[in-house]
C-alpha cells in the first residue's frame, strides 16, 4: 500500500485513498449529533405551539385549586352574591369573579390578580357550607370543584 504526503508539513496526517480516517469519522459524528439536537429542540417548540391555547393548563388548575382551598379554609365568612365568591378573612374582604376570559381576585375592591385564564364560563354556588365552582374553559371542557371551609359562615359578608 502506497501512502503519500498531502503537504510537506510534518503535522499534516498521512492520507489513504481507501477510506475514512478516525478524525473524519468523529467530525461527521459531531455534525450528526449537533443537527439532531437542533431538530429535537425544533420538534419540542412545534409541539408546544400546537397545544390548544383554549384549554386550562393542568399546572395552572392545580395551583388555582390549592390557592382556593387555602383561601376558603382560612376565611371566617364565605358568601356568594351575583356569581361572585366573597371571602372575609380578618379585616380583608376578597372576592373572586370572572373578568373577560379570566378569573380574578380582588381585595377590598382593589387590585386585579389573575388566578385562572382561558375561561368562557364561571359559576359559583353555595351548597350548605360547601362552595361549588363550575368552570368551563374556551375549549368547552367543564370542571367542577368543591371547597369545604373550616369555619361555619354565620354572618353574611354584606352585613
Amino acid at each position: 500500500m502506497k501512502m503519500k504526503w498531502v503537504n510537506q508539513n510534518p503535522f499534516v496526517m498521512l492520507r489513504k485513498n481507501d477510506g475514512f480516517t478516525i478524525i473524519e469519522m468523529l467530525f461527521s459524528l459531531m455534525i450528526l449529533m449537533t443537527t439532531s439536537i437542533f431538530i429535537l429542540q425544533l420538534f419540542s417548540i412545534i409541539h408546544t405551539q400546537l397545544e390548544s391555547k383554549d384549554k386550562l393548563h393542568p399546572k395552572e388548575w392545580e395551583i388555582f385549586t390549592m390557592q382556593m382551598q387555602q383561601e376558603v379554609r382560612g376565611a371566617k365568612s364565605q358568601d356568594v352574591i351575583e356569581n361572585k365568591l366573597y371571602l372575609l378573612s380578618g379585616d380583608q374582604l376578597s372576592f373572586i369573579e370572572q373578568y373577560e376570559d379570566k378569573l380574578r381576585r380582588r381585595v377590598n375592591g382593589k387590585g386585579h390578580e389573575v388566578i385562572l385564564q382561558n375561561i368562557s364560563k364561571f359559576k359559583v354556588e353555595k351548597d350548605g357550607n360547601v362552595i361549588v365552582l363550575n368552570i368551563t374553559d374556551k375549549a368547552g371542557n367543564t370542571v367542577i370543584r368543591r371547597f369545604h371551609p373550616f369555619f361555619k359562615s354565620e354572618t353574611k359578608v354584606d352585613e
